[in-house]
């Protein structure tokens, strides 16, 4: 358990530097300095899917892009919130 807890706060420190360095850039720019056409890939296929359904929602812009540009601190801490619910003790 102890090795445990120091796993944790560790990485809570690794999450505090990210913080201060990288609390301005959002999710979409990291993606797009990875890999701009997968970004272009998922944009067409959430196109496709919505003209196959007929929807009057842009699915694109109401939805998937006000993710996208959440800050890269939120992902990085709800990864690692959901990895320390998911480990068994």
């Amino acid at each position: 358990m102890k090795y445990f807890k120091f796993k944790v706060i560790i990485i809570l420190f690794i999450i505090l530097i990210f913080y201060y360095h990288f609390k301005n850039i959002k999710i979409v720019e990291l993606w797009k300095l990875y890999h701009v056409n997968s970004l272009i890939g998922l944009q067409k296929f959430i196109e496709g899917i919505q003209f196959s359904n007929n929807n009057d929602i842009n699915l694109w812009y109401k939805i998937i892009l006000p993710f996208l540009e959440l800050p890269i601190i939120l992902l990085i801490i709800s990864i690692f919130l959901l990895t320390i619910i998911t480990i068994k003790k």
